[in-house]
């Protein structure tokens, strides 16, 4: 049996010349979830990260926490990455929100409110700012698809049983492990992954071939500092 602790990174610094980097919220999730996680008595005996900036800086911060010096064993894992296109897409909205006042009331909700995200997303797709070959983009999403599920599979064969492993990634991710843990359909997982919040702890557990969910969507981390703040999604 093998548990894999999915979890998202910090708010990145959407609305900067640079969005694939925590923002200041985004260091400050990830210091809670490492106190989280000594708290408890959460150890890990293997620790992955996609290899995007926002996800290498989460689990730094995050395994400084339990460590005390960072995680010299890190493993960095390309395939946990976030689909390229969305990365794209959030540059892109970032230019749409600077060029179109009329959507300032949208932004203000951006960090905080999973449905303004999608919103937002919506009114690029809609204005075919990010224009593309749409046969090509079902590859990409299949490949994308494909990859986490490689991804995983290479995983649960280098950690072996008996293991707990903590995986940094980004919602996308996330949500492609839970559409192959729970079948769901291509507009249930969208959904899914709208609702992942920064940080958040999803969980799980690889036994006998198959995938199964312990939990989701976690943020207690977050939640006992009673600051609504704190809780964000992008």
């Amino acid at each position: 049996m093998i548990e894999i602790y999915l979890i998202r990174h910090g708010q990145a610094s959407f609305g900067k010349p640079a969005y694939d980097c925590l923002s200041t919220v985004g260091e400050r999730q990830a210091e809670l979830l490492g106190r989280h996680f000594l708290k408890n008595g959460t150890r890990f005996d293997a620790v992955y990260s996609g290899a995007l900036r926002r996800h290498v800086q989460t689990a730094a911060i995050t395994m400084k926490q339990i460590n005390g010096d960072g995680t010299p064993n890190l493993v960095i894992d390309a395939g946990f990455n976030e689909l390229e296109s969305s990365d794209r897409m959030m540059n892109c909205l970032c230019a749409v929100m600077q060029q179109d006042p009329a959507l300032a009331e949208q932004m203000k909700h951006i960090h905080t409110d999973h449905a303004a995200i999608g919103r937002l997303f919506a009114i690029v797709e809609k204005a075919q700012l990010m224009p593309g070959d749409e046969a090509a983009h079902i590859r990409q999403v299949q490949e994308f698809v494909d990859r986490i599920g490689a991804a995983l599979e290479n995983l649960v064969c280098r950690v072996g049983d008996n293991k707990k492993v903590a995986v940094f990634t980004s919602g996308g991710p996330t949500a492609v492990a839970l559409r192959q843990t729970l079948d769901t359909s291509r507009e249930q997982t969208i959904r899914l992954g709208w609702e992942l919040r920064n940080t958040s702890i999803t969980v799980l557990r690889y036994d006998q071939g198959q995938l199964g969910l312990v939990l989701f969507n976690c943020v207690a981390h977050l939640e006992a500092q009673n600051d609504p703040g704190l809780i964000t999604y992008i």
